[in-house]
């Protein structure tokens, strides 16, 4: 879903938010591009593979890994980002809230499972077909790009530039 088209439109500085960030792929990546990330998640174990990962790829200082239990919903201190990233993790009560933490100009992608393709019956952890389309078109936010096939559904949104919170 990622072209080069897209992803030259991404930022390269300013705050990055990675959410649920396992160990810490995506925020690794999001520092090399230049960022300043706050990568959580609900696991010490993740959070420490996170911290040992940017310390041998040397971007420790610009990864900000925090323990955070998602089902409280996003940090407090979670607003003004330039680009979130949402991978695997189904929070259906984030999706207002990524939205709302974009500063004007930010991007967010959110990736889950999704029931859309999928070869078997869908968990408790899988979308209905729609589900990332219609929680993000009611937000302040634009649909850049959206897929839902082979039981996993992804979608990219941008707070337009201006865009009051």
């Amino acid at each position: 879903m990622l072209d080069e088209g897209m992803l030259g439109q991404l930022p390269t500085t300013g705050r990055a938010l990675d959410i649920a960030c396992g160990a810490g792929g995506q925020s690794i990546w999001l520092a090399q591009r230049g960022m300043e990330v706050v990568a959580i998640d609900v696991s010490p174990v993740a959070i420490g593979l996170t911290e040992r990962t940017a310390s041998e790829h040397g971007v420790v200082d610009l990864i900000d890994a925090r323990v955070h239990d998602l089902d409280s919903g996003l940090p407090a201190d979670a607003r003004d980002f330039g680009f979130i990233v949402c991978q695997r993790f189904r929070g259906r009560d984030l999706y207002p809230q990524i939205a709302d933490a974009l500063e004007p100009g930010g991007f967010a992608i959110v990736t889950v499972l999704s029931s859309v393709g999928l070869d078997g019956s869908p968990g408790e952890f899988h979308a209905p077909e729609g589900e990332l389309v219609e929680a993000f078109g009611t937000r302040d936010v634009d649909i850049v790009a959206q897929s839902e096939r082979d039981g996993i559904a992804s979608i990219i949104v941008r707070r337009p530039l201006g865009e009051a919170k």
